[in-house]
């Protein structure tokens, strides 16, 4: 597709050319802000500064007092806290051939639009995912008390969305409105939909009784519960203790004196592996399910030195194998699964105000950087962006394993 015309402004693109990067920009985003699609969004005003404003209301508790015929009750004042966040921008850019035409729709920029997008999302996206990973409402699979105790074995079923639904509700979380019903939405990951197809209560969408609007990247629904597949959903993963090794053996007793916090790993590791251990957590299986779990303060040789240092017997430790933290049980990664309700978190709008944009620089545009007229860039830009959890009860965390 071409455009007819000549105008160009400074940096070389005709106003129309713009706009139509600028939209295929947003189009392309769009079906990939999974995270992004279920927040409270709020406009990032031009001179505002760097902070924006979330507004959390405190909801009415009942009123189990009759009326009073002829007289005015006292009347109610709204309650409304504000949930500040510091804004950022983001954005990246590519090179291009620099035979564009400033003139014209260019084939290779569409493409490089659309890559862009790609990046804008998932950028975007995982901004928002990690900043809801830190709310405090956790729900782990399996009756499991922590993380560190679940296996590839406790996968996500559907009584645990049932629980998670009751939590909401409990909370009296509001629900996600859409054809006049209202829904609590589950963000989940490719593994975790394999597993919970398997479950014999699963509804996935073409066995909907009723035809309605479904979200993107809408899989199913379970109990009230729409559940949105994403391959950004959150996943917890434990670092390497020992470069090309997922563990390394604690020695034999003798080797852990509680009283200097030191353990030595068997493990041969280099002294640059050894360094790259301090600042980490570990993770150290014991009997009976327990798992002891401390933070390397330094690290010579095989030897490291520990945060807090075991207060048990030195022969739990011996033999056993040592993990990075903050995953699973022996290291397992484990899946999250998040369940929201609405204005559970805010977000800053995008899509007004061309805070999300494409940014084209034509051969030529860039003064004495490009003398010979050869540098094309095509790019994307959040001018302000941030994210911010405004509810803790009205959103939960499923933790579980799932199938390798």
């Amino acid at each position: 597709m071409a455009l007819n015309t000549a105008l160009t402004t400074a940096n070389g693109i005709a106003p129309t050319v713009k706009a139509y990067y600028d939209r295929r920009l947003i189009e392309e985003m769009k079906p990939k802000l999974v995270h992004y699609t279920y927040a409270q969004k709020r406009p990032m005003p031009r001179n505002g500064g760097k902070a924006v404003s979330f507004r959390k209301w405190t909801p009415f508790g009942a009123i189990t007092q009759p009326l009073t015929e002829g007289v005015v009750p006292d009347g109610q004042n709204l309650s409304m806290t504000e949930i500040t966040a510091t804004v950022a921008g983001y954005g990246g850019y590519v090179s291009v051939s620099d035979l564009l035409d400033i003139t014209a729709i260019d084939p290779v920029v569409s493409d490089a639009i659309v890559l862009m997008a790609d990046q804008g999302a998932l950028s975007v996206d995982n901004i928002i995912r990690d900043v809801l990973h830190k709310g405090s409402n956790v729900l782990y699979v399996g009756d499991k008390a922590h993380r560190y105790e679940l296996s590839a074995a406790d996968k996500l079923t559907s009584a645990d969305l049932r629980k998670a639904a009751r939590i909401l509700k409990k909370a009296k979380a509001p629900q996600i409105m859409r054809g006049g019903k209202g829904y609590y939405v589950a963000i989940v990951g490719p593994d975790t939909v394999y597993d919970m197809q398997e479950d014999a209560t699963w509804q996935d969408v073409s066995k909907y009784q009723d035809a309605e609007q479904i979200f993107s990247g809408e899989i199913g629904r379970l109990y009230g519960v729409i559940v949105v597949e994403t391959p950004e959903a959150k996943k917890f993963t434990a670092p390497v203790v020992a470069q090309g090794s997922v563990s390394a053996t604690a020695a034999a007793a003798s080797a852990y004196a509680s009283a200097t916090k030191k353990l030595t790993i068997v493990e041969t590791i280099s002294q640059e592996e050894a360094q790259a251990l301090v600042g980490r957590e570990i993770m150290i299986p014991l009997s009976a399910g327990n798992v002891y779990c401390d933070t390397v303060t330094a690290a010579q040789d095989n030897v490291i030195t520990l945060k807090s240092g075991y207060t048990g017997t030195d022969t739990d430790l011996n033999g056993k194998s040592v993990y990075g933290g903050g995953a699973g049980a022996a290291g397992a990664p484990v899946a999250s699964t998040l369940v929201v309700g609405r204005d559970a978190y805010g977000v800053v709008d995008i899509e007004g105000s061309g805070n999300a944009r494409s940014i084209v620089k034509p051969a030529g545009s860039g003064g004495a950087s490009d003398p010979l007229d050869q540098i094309s860039t095509v790019g994307w830009k959040v001018d302000a962006f941030a994210a911010a959890i405004l509810q803790q009860g009205w959103m939960v965390r499923i933790e579980h394993g799932f199938s390798a």
